[in-house]
């Protein structure tokens, strides 16, 4: 893809304003958007490393903004993009739910270091206990929870009701951490006892009784109100800035952020089933996205960056 002039003129247009140098900065998704996924292996292309090299090499800040959490983007892909960036990697993950850097420790480890979390409040969790409570009584088939505590160490557990389904899923789900099965009571104690930032219901719920069609059963659960979006204005306040000055690039209805970021790159055909304030500059692949990057770093050079994050 060969980005128009017009489309060129919007990048630097936007780039080159001093609010943006002061204020705003890169937020993008992970998955779909920077990240491309084939065959079951994920990967940067080449192309978007070299994209994000320039910005990080012109100061432009970059936030990382995923529902992955925070294990799984230090195996994944602290070790491409640390070298990349040479410095701590600012990480909105879980849904907006916990927010941080990823840096490089004295041992030479990755690690994250927390700066503020909205973990799930006890209502919540005993809403999708509720949930799950329904999908086993309705006998549904499959039924998994994925639950990531807020102490990032943990990385991502499983509970299953099915005992037989314990090594399947962990064949199935090699990133977790630890993978069991008990009664649904031990799994509520266990919920209750650490903050969680956010569960992950899996269950086949179209198998469910007529009579319970209409119940609002979700996917990801966050403390109520908890999405991308509000992570993203609780980490860039904390910074002292502003996410209508950040350029956002993402990829699904998830990105939510999308909605009030000063411009938007939308990267393939997946409608973002909401409006955005700003106008949208869309790529067809992942790896077209690092194009787009070039312009975007040499319209914020400059001599003596106020970026750091």
């Amino acid at each position: 893809m060969a980005l128009t002039e017009e489309q060129k003129k919007l990048i630097q247009n936007f780039v080159s304003q001093p609010l943006f140098r002061q204020h705003g900065g890169l937020m993008t998704d992970l998955d779909g958007t920077i990240v491309l996924h084939q065959n079951g292996n994920f990967s940067i292309p080449p192309e978007v490393q070299a994209g994000l090299n320039k910005l990080y090499q012109s100061n432009c800040p970059i936030i990382l903004n995923t529902i992955r959490f925070p294990l799984s983007i230090i195996k994944t892909f602290a070790a491409v993009l640390y070298p990349l960036a040479q410095k701590p990697i600012p990480v909105i993950s879980l849904n907006g739910s916990q927010w941080g850097y990823i840096l490089l420790g004295e041992n030479q480890e990755y690690r994250f270091i927390e700066a503020g979390a909205q973990p799930l409040i006890p209502a919540d969790i005993q809403s999708c206990i509720a949930d799950v409570r329904l999908l086993v009584q309705q006998q549904v088939p499959n039924i998994a929870a994925f639950y990531y505590p807020r102490d990032w160490t943990k990385g991502e557990i499983i509970w299953t009701p099915a005992e037989n389904k314990v090594a399947e899923l962990a064949q199935s789900y090699p990133s977790a951490s630890h993978v069991y099965s008990s009664s649904l009571a031990i799994l509520e104690n266990n919920l209750n006892a650490e903050e969680i930032s956010m569960i992950f219901l899996l269950g086949k719920k179209d198998h469910l009784a007529a009579t319970f069609l209409q119940r609002n059963f979700k996917d990801f659960y966050t403390t109520t109100g908890v999405n991308k979006l509000t992570g993203a204005h609780a980490f860039v306040n904390q910074l002292g800035r502003t996410l209508n000055q950040f350029i956002g690039a993402g990829d699904t209805p998830m990105d939510v952020f999308l909605q009030e970021t000063g411009a938007v790159i939308k990267v393939g055909n997946l409608p973002l089933d909401f409006d955005c304030q700003a106008p949208i500059l869309p790529v067809e692949t992942v790896a077209e996205l690092g194009e787009v990057f070039t312009p975007m770093a040499e319209a914020c050079s400059v001599t003596n960056p106020s970026y750091q994050l």
